[in-house]
């Protein structure tokens, strides 16, 4: 005869999660690793501006200024949501070689001014303008 049933082994345990314990100790060791990385990319890059539209007691608030491209330095551009090191980068160096080709210094006029740069979109320039402040145009302004 064998054991009572109330001795016999069941047949799924508690810690039967369908993973053998070396492919669990894999995923965890994959986790950590993961883990830290973020953890790196945060302590490189803490600070950010806020999204432009805020609401306080339903009303949108937006930033109280704006960067002009045109004078931006990398620290901050690098602020900027969507915008990294990388592509602050490329934005200073098509703005400094284009700056000498333009009459007054200004490369950047408007939003689609931003979609020329080299890997950066027409999406990203348009979900870059809230964060931007461009000149005025002057063929748009009244003359004196």
């Amino acid at each position: 005869m064998g054991p009572p049933e109330k001795f016999q082994q069941q047949s799924t345990k508690p810690d039967d999660w369908g993973w053998s314990r070396p492919q669990r100790t894999a995923l965890a060791i994959l986790l950590s690793l993961l883990l830290a990385l973020l953890l790196i990319q945060y302590l490189r890059r803490p600070f950010r501006l806020d999204d432009p539209i805020t609401l306080l007691h339903g009303q949108p608030l937006t930033l109280p200024s704006r960067i002009d491209p045109n004078t931006a330095t990398l620290e901050e551009l690098t602020r900027i949501p969507h915008i990294g090191e990388k592509v602050a980068a490329k934005l200073l160096a098509y703005r400094d070689a284009r700056k000498p080709l333009t009459p007054d210094n200004i490369v950047f006029r408007s939003p689609e001014d931003l979609a020329r740069i080299p890997g950066l979109g027409k999406k990203t320039a348009t979900d870059l303008t809230p964060y931007f402040e461009f000149p005025p145009d002057p063929d748009t302004q009244p003359g004196p």
